[in-house]
């Protein structure tokens, strides 16, 4: 993970892993709702390598379309999801977007999932801390 998320707490990388799972149909410019500057803090670096690999994939030929990949990490929802992962009710959050419920929690969702596949890659790479801290990210976010 080239310590990109280390020092950050579970409520800032939920939200900054919720970069990754943004519906494609909603558009980029949705973040209507502030991120605090430790989240923008560590989104600024998960983007420095997210170039990088987009980087890497021109230099070697790799098929893809630049713009989707570009739009594949999308800051959107991560004020949401930031004060999804401190608490903050459902209800109160709808008072402050104009996402529908659904999309939000559709996304919420999916950035739990990505955050156990990311607990057991932390695992596999022998990497506890991260792998606690992605598993306190997972937990804070779901919701029965």
């Amino acid at each position: 993970f080239h310590n990109t998320m280390s020092g950050f707490t579970a409520q800032e990388v939920a939200a900054a892993i919720s970069a990754f799972v943004f519906p494609d149909k909603v558009d980029d410019e949705a973040q209507e709702v502030p991120v605090p500057h430790r989240v923008q803090v560590l989104y600024d670096r998960m983007l420095k390598h997210h170039h990088h690999v987009d980087a890497l994939h021109r230099k070697h030929g790799v098929d893809i379309d630049p713009e989707e990949f570009a739009r594949s990490c999308s800051a959107g929802l991560m004020g949401i999801t930031y004060r999804w992962a401190c608490g903050e009710p459902l209800a109160q959050i709808m008072l402050h977007t104009w996402l529908q419920e659904g999309t939000i929690v559709r996304a919420i969702v999916r950035a739990e999932e990505l955050l156990r596949k990311l607990q057991d890659v932390a695992k596999l790479l022998g990497n506890d801390d991260m792998r606690k801290v992605f598993k306190e990210a997972a937990e804070l976010i779901h919701r029965d």
